[in-house]
């Protein structure tokens, strides 16, 4: 019992399917228009070709089983072949038009289901339950084929299989009307709606049996899927790292390709093969092939009365193809309308799923007003008694903090691992809003501004920071459309000059050898100062180093951070570390410890009072002694 409640969950009411079918058809709509209209006018002119093609080839068999006239012949056969060049011809231009209007659904589609991942706020989008949700979308649609797309297609082929049955019903209408010879034996019989009437009941008890054998295969299916999501999720991660070059000094050092191979392995086994394993045999086997069996009944069902009359000599041969054809393709739209339906209520959970993710509210409060465009980066900013904690965490990331900045100098934010000098800066940053106290920007709730505005004061170089496989120039700039001379001369403040020089393609060079062969594999080092450069080139009066230079060793690392306090100008800069290097360039430390501010104040003050600050400087003194010399 519990397995076959588990197996109804994919089932949802014709009232529910109608409504969520329909509103992804809008959407989808609105995402490409004109593209429905294009494909939906194409599969409509060839069903009627097709029965334009029916009805000439019954004249044209009747001509050759009787009077055989050349000139109506050669009139029947061109038509028909002319039929079928304007079929071509139309199903042509519907597609030319649609390239060229650059009409995708699916890039579209996907497009926005990446957007609107990208614009949650981040501290939902960054958790586990939200990825897991867009992922399922995307599993759905890879391995199902349900979702959005499915919805489009359902569409098509409902409209496609109503114009079927009108086409049949216009061709086959003269069938009722026609009598068999009088007294020909079983007359009453052949010329009776009780003909009709027994071939459409048998139709609709084979159809129901079809759309019960469908349902529940399809629930078999769906609830196998479920149980493999695990897999299907590990397969693909799986071929993520076999493709990521920057893990591939571990596999070859650590031999885990092995490890990854049996992974893969371990996936396919207990996911795909499994999941496989299970439809094609067992339960779900058999009723795809009852379904397969049931799927010959209506073709077979309407050659008997068309060839009972047939045989009483109420038509002709010609009429006989035109009917059987026709009558075949009322039933086939029939039992296809019945698919179209089972398919939308199958389809139309995993409809509610996409709109459940692309409604999902941003909790962050989205403010109006702009900042102030200030040459002169008089930016006050200041925390005041802010607290915060993490919503899957009991314990406060962030306590009782209060701070204000002080336009156009350094501060440097230290403390050990967990002490909330990275959560403080996604604070500052507006990533996260705090659950108590205010943060304000020139004496404004930083909630009142437009979110893009008020990040547009920030720079900031992250330690984990990102760079596309594109050009130097592009990833500096951050648009196909940048200031070239703009970008060289963040480059060259960035330290990055000489190594600028040497690239015979310039800012055109390729990072990475992804999508470009002349593409440059450039060094940690470099990379860094590329970053830094992109941080330089959208000149916003705050710029902050998040822990950028982690990997680099200490001394390095100081002399990146010496140059990048000589580049900073008017800015306000924040440089955030574990280690202390960055600290003798700065006006002042905050030093972080339990989610509070333990201490504030200049290097030598923080070290002659011999508190938190001067047990890590202590700790790693010595890191920094050749600095010293």
């Amino acid at each position: 019992m519990a397995k076959k409640q588990k197996e109804k969950k994919y089932e949802m009411s014709l009232k529910e399917t109608f409504f969520w079918t329909f509103k992804a058809v809008k959407l989808l709509h609105k995402l490409a228009p004109g593209e429905m209209e294009l494909d939906y006018a194409d599969g409509i002119t060839n069903t009627i070709f097709n029965y334009v093609d029916i009805y000439l080839m019954a004249r044209l068999i009747d001509e050759l089983a009787t009077e055989m006239r050349p000139e109506k012949l050669i009139l029947f056969a061109a038509l028909i072949i002319a039929g079928k060049i304007a079929d071509q011809i139309l199903h042509y231009i519907f597609f030319h038009i649609k390239q060229y209007k650059g009409i995708f659904r699916n890039e579209k589609k996907q497009y926005m289901l990446n957007k609107k991942l990208t614009s949650l706020d981040f501290i939902d989008a960054e958790g586990q339950e939200i990825r897991d949700r867009f992922f399922k979308i995307k599993q759905d649609e890879d391995w199902l084929h349900l979702g959005l797309n499915f919805t489009y297609d359902v569409f098509g082929d409902f409209i496609d299989n109503a114009v079927m049955i009108l086409g049949g019903v216009t061709l086959s209408v003269s069938f009722l009307f026609t009598k068999v010879p009088a007294g020909t034996k079983g007359a009453w019989f052949l010329d009776s709606p009780l003909l009709i009437l027994a071939v459409i009941a048998i139709l609709v008890l084979n159809t129901k049996l079809l759309a019960a054998s469908g349902l529940r295969a399809y629930n078999i299916e769906l609830t196998v899927s479920d149980a493999s999501a695990k897999s299907h999720r590990m397969e693909r991660h799986t071929e993520e790292i076999l493709k990521d070059e920057n893990r591939a000094l571990d596999m070859r050092v650590y031999n885990q390709s092995s490890q990854i191979i049996a992974m893969r392995r371990e996936a396919i086994d207990n996911g795909f093969a499994a999941m496989s394993k299970r439809i094609t045999r067992g339960s779900v086997g058999l009723l795809r092939t009852a379904e397969s069996i049931m799927s010959w009944v209506p073709d077979s069902i309407m050659y008997l009365p068309v060839g009972l009359k047939a045989l009483a000599g109420a038509f002709t041969i010609g009429s006989v193809t035109q009917y059987v054809a026709a009558l075949t393709r009322i039933s086939n739209g029939m039992s296809g309308i019945f698919y179209n339906i089972i398919n939308a209520r199958i389809n139309a959970p995993h409809v509610k799923k996409v709109f459940d993710f692309l409604e999902l509210p941003n909790k962050m409060y989205q403010g109006s007003l702009t900042t102030e465009k200030r040459s002169d980066r008089q930016y006050d900013i200041e925390f005041r008694d802010v607290g915060f904690k993490y919503p899957t965490s009991e314990t406060w990331a962030l306590r009782h903090l209060n701070i204000k900045f002080r336009v156009g100098t350094r501060l440097a934010v230290v403390g050990e691992n967990g002490s909330g000098k990275t959560t403080f800066i996604k604070l500052l940053c507006r990533l996260y809003d705090p659950q108590e106290g205010q943060i304000l920007l020139n004496g404004i709730d930083i909630k009142k501004y437009n979110p893009r505005e008020y990040m547009n004061v920030f720079s900031v170089v992250f330690q984990d920071y990102f760079l596309l496989s594109q050009p130097l120039g592009e990833n500096v700039g951050c648009s196909k459309d940048y200031n070239r001379a703009r970008a060289e001369k963040c480059l060259r403040e960035a330290g990055f000059g000489e190594r600028l020089e040497s690239l015979p393609d310039g800012l055109d060079t390729y990072i990475n050898k992804e999508f470009e062969p002349k593409g440059v594999q450039f060094s940690g080092g470099e990379l860094q100062k590329i970053a830094i450069a992109r941080a330089l080139y959208k000149n916003a009066p705050f710029i902050i180093l998040d822990e950028p230079t982690a990997a680099l060793d200490p001394i390095a690392e100081a002399e990146i951070y010496k140059q990048f306090d000589e580049i900073t100008g008017d800015r306000t800069a924040i440089y955030i570390s574990h280690r202390l290097s960055s600290c003798r360039f700065s006006d002042e430390i905050a030093v972080f410890d339990g989610g509070r501010i333990v201490e504030r104040g200049t290097h030598d003050s923080l070290i002659d009072s011999g508190g938190k600050y001067r047990s890590l400087w202590d700790a790693q003194a010595g890191y920094y002694q050749k600095t010293e010399e």
